[in-house]
């Protein structure tokens, strides 16, 4: 019966084995591989992803631009869309080897088969990126027949390569690197990427605008927008029609006072393709504009939201002291005690923001945050100096998430200028202001209360502050310093016994300076007293007696 168990358990292993490396084998094969590409492995994609936008971005700026304005000649412009193109190639031959994500039933997973890779590509956008590395420049410059030169206007085609930006953006990495390394806030990133989305529509009607010359040519004897300033330009040797800068600030001009509605109407069509493409250009620039100037005006909005919540409260308590006929002196110091407990109410919003993250990484922000005060508490530095000698980091030793949970059981107060504060039994620590305790002046960074673990009031150290600014302070009480040791009993062991040392140690030394000072008090009080109870002195007769003999005092007879 041992035997057939052991058959049965080594049978259903082996099972459990296979079908882990069955389920683990799209991964291993996509590691393997020398020829497939893992996006999410791969450090040479992500340098390929940035030469990759910024040539969409160099097509998306220039390509409108030579199609509608410039002539295909061997000049600067044509060496780099040479360039360009050849990237553009090398990234068409590099998606027949790109896995990409494929929907399964438990999820999301990398396509490692390379058939399904080139048939998923054939599919989507072969065509696109073929039609876009096609050099139509080249062609327009070899021939010289008016069928192949018209033929340039396919190179509008190109303007399709800008969809790539959408795949890049939401299947790339770059995005998520660039969330990782930024600094600024999402509504900051969100009102530039609109300006960039309303500078690039501009651009790019401006070069439709100008695109109808090429459209209807002077050749045609039809009337054309350009046809006004020949009046104008007389006496102009580089007129605007010839002159490609003059003709890209006209055709913005025309296209600004198009999209912001307010139409000079010195510039307009006067044939049937110009009228086409000013109403296209109408009802692009009011949709674009009415989107973008909707979303900026909410993003505006909310771009602070600290600062609206401020100033809500702020019009809450400018009216409840209104209806309440508060004397002037009492609503200036609310007002100032508000306008001061801005920086504490931030603080209240950042603990939600630690409170959502991992448990790893509270303790770590936490520690950055509050390290500086716990080193001057000797008990909670020693505790954290030998956590991180157990481990090189810290995080995994029981003694430092003590410490981590200590720091989370910290408490925000705000007094404002001429308030006294201080409880026994609790810790101060000072983040803002200025104070006065026991004949010292306290600042950003002092730290008192330290003999708050002590029961017996008559060992603390005077605890009574006196604010002479708005005074921020985190403070730690008794309760539930000892509620954090008491939970960390079982995992933390010795810490009830270091406690409890630490407080006989600090109530011995207590002890001691009050019995010493009782005691001088004492001598003071006796050397008071007996000096105020010496005998008086007789004073000695100065008169000189004749023949007096020392030590007889008797008169002398005559």
């Amino acid at each position: 019966s041992i035997s057939r168990a052991s058959a049965v358990i080594s049978s259903s292993v082996s099972n459990m084995w296979l079908a882990g490396v069955a389920f683990q084998r799209p991964n291993a094969k996509a590691t393997e591989s020398k020829w497939l590409i893992n996006p999410e492995h791969s450090r040479f994609l992500e340098q390929w992803d940035m030469i990759t936008m910024t040539c969409l971005a160099f097509v998306a700026i220039v390509a409108p631009v030579q199609v509608s304005m410039l002539e295909s000649r061997f000049n600067a412009f044509f060496v780099i869309n040479c360039c360009v193109d050849m990237v553009f190639v090398v990234d068409l031959v590099l998606q027949f080897f790109l896995m990409y994500p494929k929907k399964t039933d438990y999820g999301f997973e990398l396509e490692y088969r390379h058939s399904e890779i080139v048939k998923h590509y054939l599919k989507s956008w072969f065509v696109i990126d073929v039609l876009s590395v096609i050099p139509f420049d080249l062609i327009g410059i070899l021939s010289t027949t008016d069928e192949l030169a018209n033929l340039k206007m396919v190179k509008t085609i190109r303007l399709m390569r800008l969809l790539k930006l959408v795949r890049v953006l939401k299947s790339s990495r770059v995005f998520r690197r660039f969330e990782v390394r930024m600094s600024i806030t999402y509504g900051t990133l969100a009102l530039l990427k609109f300006f960039v989305i309303l500078t690039v529509i501009t651009h790019w009607l401006a070069n439709l605008w100008a695109l109808t010359l090429v459209l209807v040519e002077e050749t045609d004897g039809v009337p054309r927008w350009i046809d006004a300033f020949e009046e104008q330009e007389k006496n102009v040797v580089d007129k605007t029609k010839d002159t490609p800068w003059k003709l890209y600030l006209t055709c913005m001009y025309f296209t600004s006072y198009t999209i912001t509605s307010v139409g000079y109407g010195d510039i307009g069509p006067v044939n049937i393709i110009e009228m086409i493409v000013c109403t296209l250009m109408i009802v692009v620039s009011g949709l674009s504009w009415a989107v973008v100037l909707g979303q900026v005006c909410g993003i505006v909005a909310n771009l602070d939201c600290d600062e609206q919540t401020f100033r809500s409260t702020m019009d809450e308590l400018n009216l409840m002291m209104r209806d309440r006929s508060m004397q002037k002196d009492m609503q200036q110091r609310l007002r100032g005690f508000f306008l001061s407990n801005k920086t504490a109410q931030r603080r209240a919003r950042h603990n939600r923001i630690i409170a959502a993250m991992s448990p790893g990484l509270q303790g770590e922000v936490i520690m950055q945050l509050n390290r500086m005060w716990i080193t001057k508490v000797r008990l909670l530095a020693k505790i954290l100096e030998e956590s991180e000698n157990i481990n090189t980091h810290g995080q995994g030793c029981p003694f430092y998430m003590f410490i981590v949970q200590v720091s989370q059981q910290m408490k925000v107060a705000s007094h404002a200028q001429s308030e006294i504060f201080g409880q026994p039994h609790v810790m101060y620590i000072m983040n803002r202001g200025l104070a006065g305790r026991n004949g010292r002046i306290q600042q950003a960074g002092n730290v008192w209360g330290v003999d708050f673990v002590l029961t017996d009031i008559n060992l603390l150290q005077p605890m009574r502050a006196f604010s002479f600014t708005y005074v921020e302070v985190t403070t730690l009480q008794r309760q539930d310093f000892m509620d954090i040791v008491d939970s960390n009993d079982t995992t933390c062991p010795g810490l009830k016994k270091r406690i409890r040392h630490y407080c006989c140690w600090l109530a011995f030394q207590r002890a001691f300076l009050r019995e010493a000072k009782r005691r001088m008090r004492g001598v003071s009080k006796e050397r008071g007293v007996s000096k105020d109870a010496a005998p008086v002195k007789p004073k000695r007769n100065c008169s000189k007696s004749p023949k007096t003999r020392r030590g007889d005092f008797s008169p002398k007879s005559p």
